[in-house]
């Protein structure tokens, strides 16, 4: 239960969502697929030929099945609280073939018994939470997953509301969808969402929270508008 004020992702990513959520995320977000790629690549030249991965917040499985495709031998373990996101991926996964090599738990991190991953991953996950605890409280319960040294992917939203910087992305983000879809109302509904719901920290908190975490080597790899991607590895 939530009341009125709290945004529950859970419900955000229900049935309807989680059958157009494929299609629509690669409208929203600006380079999505290279935002794969790149996480994808830093994972390949980091880890070891038998890895095991945690992937926090599977969705629909694209980013799983991505890894599972392509390399073999390693072994991913992907968890979300949103049953309808858990039962879209474990259908994809299983018409695939890759059931034997992605485990899909319904839950959150914390529900993880294993503490061996050489590497997680964080994507569009985190801008959920608010900066109360609640985000750094996340990024402890994923560096408690792993093993000195692993790795630690995250991507989010990000950025200082209102400022300068801010407003500039942000107004080019929405021109960018105006020019590129159709469904002018669901756009206006689109970022009433993201001003309403998420919750937006700049890139140094950012940075603060990882190493506050436990996390050291923290670099910056992506950037597509108000997005950012970070790479760390547990201390």
């Amino acid at each position: 239960m939530t009341d009125n004020n709290t945004f529950d992702a859970t419900q955000h990513f229900g049935d309807k969502h989680a059958s157009i959520y494929d299609e629509k995320i690669r409208k929203v977000i600006r380079g999505y697929n290279e935002m794969h790629d790149l996480s994808y690549y830093l994972l390949k030249d980091n880890l070891p030929e038998n890895a095991k991965i945690l992937v926090s917040g599977i969705g629909t499985g694209h980013e799983a099945i991505t890894y599972a495709e392509n390399q073999k031998s390693w072994s991913i373990v992907g968890v979300d609280p949103t049953p309808e996101m858990v039962t879209s991926s474990k259908n994809k996964i299983a018409q695939l073939g890759l059931a034997s090599k992605i485990t899909v738990v319904e839950g959150r991190v914390e529900n993880i018994k294993e503490n061996n991953f050489d590497a997680a991953t964080s994507i569009l996950v985190m801008q959920f939470l608010k900066d109360n605890g609640d985000k750094e409280n996340y990024l402890k319960n994923i560096s408690e997953k792993l093993k000195k040294g692993g790795k630690l992917i995250v991507i989010d939203l990000e950025g200082q509301k209102n400022s300068e910087k801010f407003n500039m992305l942000l107004s080019a983000w929405k021109r960018h969808q105006y020019d590129t879809r159709e469904d002018k109302d669901q756009i206006d509904k689109d970022f009433s969402h993201v001003n309403a719901d998420l919750q937006f920290i700049p890139e140094e908190r950012i940075i603060e929270l990882l190493k506050s975490s436990g996390f050291t080597k923290k670099y910056k790899f992506y950037q597509s508008y108000l997005f950012g991607g970070y790479i760390a590895e547990k201390a």
